[in-house]
């Protein structure tokens, strides 16, 4: 493994992932792949992923009105959770889920203007961006000790990210 890689992997395990996009790292041998043309994002996976299931989930993220006493929601957007063809309901295997945001909704995450309701006491974290979204995920996706396979999301999210070079959006958040 390359340095760059381990690097990225002990940034995702550490929760600490901004940043984690250097180049390096290929895809080639890895035979599973996802691709959303909506969102013109593409997710490998290795061999062992091979009919493995997709599933969208909408999120809501609001801002507090101080008026109401709660938070109001005003964005809606969507996650992408790939999910390990092994996965039962009675044998957990860890889900890769990748939140989906507009450049501007992330600019409005980032400056704390918008909470999205996908995570709950951790932080989100940018994985890669294009022209116009930004795929991210959050630091406690993969907080559930009891699952199978967190070790091998944590490694494929990281060769994926390692395989998008270029800066974050926000690089000193």
């Amino acid at each position: 493994m390359s340095d760059k890689f381990l690097l990225c992997l002990a940034l995702i395990l550490s929760g600490g992932l901004s940043g984690c996009s250097t180049a390096g790292t290929g895809l080639s041998g890895w035979p599973v792949h996802y691709r959303n043309a909506q969102y013109d994002f593409t997710f490998s996976l290795p061999a062992g992923w091979q009919g493995y299931s997709v599933l969208m989930q909408p999120w809501d993220g609001g801002d507090y009105s101080r008026a109401l006493d709660k938070i109001v929601v005003t964005e809606h957007g969507q996650a992408i959770v790939l999910r390990h063809p092994r996965w039962q309901t009675n044998d957990l295997y860890q889900d890769i889920p990748i939140v989906v945001f507009t450049h501007r909704q992330w600019a409005e995450e980032q400056q704390g203007k918008m909470w999205p309701d996908i995570y709950a006491g951790g932080v989100i974290d940018e994985l890669w961006h294009n022209r116009k979204y930004v795929f991210a995920i959050s630091s406690r996706y993969n907080a559930a000790d009891d699952v199978k396979g967190r070790q091998e999301a944590a490694e494929i999210i990281a060769t994926n990210c390692a395989a998008h070079p270029g800066p974050p959006l926000y690089p000193n958040r």
